[in-house]
């Protein structure tokens, strides 16, 4: 009894160190494994199932753009969207696009569609390029992401967007290169 009353007098000392190891070694992991917004592209993506770290060093091995450090690879969250932690590429439902385009304009930057490709146009605009098409259950990096779920009425098309404000995008504003656009087009490229 006596050593369980002197564990509970000296719990307040281990929870205190115990925050100030979690919080020390998380801004270490973060110091050590991260990069500066200006050398790392972000992509966002909207998927059932995703391999994080996996996608993010396939595209680092397709394509570093010059000037890149790192290619960030995270699941999408929808407040990614008109925050300024945004992405600077978001794979999306085609549902998501269309609401994203008509609610909440000046989000997305629109695109010029390489050719032999399909999009999502409104308005004379193309704001996504078709990434996984739910006919053919066809889509770029399909060991990494997953694009359906069990059920046959959720499948949809996915389109790769680009953020209004990225600083990769070249055309955007003020944008300091065009990194945003390569990494897209090689994952495009992924398996497909």
């Amino acid at each position: 009894m006596r050593i369980l009353k002197n564990i509970w007098a000296q719990l307040h000392r281990f929870v205190f160190w115990a925050l100030i190891l979690s919080v020390l070694w998380g801004w270490i992991y973060t110091f050590v494994g991260d990069t500066s917004r200006e050398k790392k592209v972000i992509l966002c993506v909207d998927a059932y199932a995703l391999d994080q770290r996996g996608l993010g060093l396939r595209l680092e091995e397709e394509c570093l753009p010059a000037g890149i450090k790192m290619i960030q690879v995270r699941s999408f969250g929808y407040s990614f969207l008109g925050t300024e932690l945004v992405g600077d590429l978001y794979l999306m439902k085609a549902s998501l696009l269309e609401s994203t385009v008509i609610d909440t304009p000046g989000t997305l930057a629109p695109l010029t569609l390489p050719e032999g490709m399909q999009g999502y146009e409104r308005e004379g605009q193309c704001w996504g390029i078709l990434a996984f098409d739910p006919e053919t259950q066809r889509g770029p990096a399909m060991r990494y992401i997953q694009y359906t779920g069990l059920s046959e009425p959720e499948r949809e098309a996915y389109y790769l967007c680009v953020d209004a404000g990225s600083p990769h995008f070249s055309g955007n504003e003020g944008a300091a290169d065009n990194a945003a656009w390569e990494v897209a087009l090689a994952l495009l490229s992924i398996d497909k």
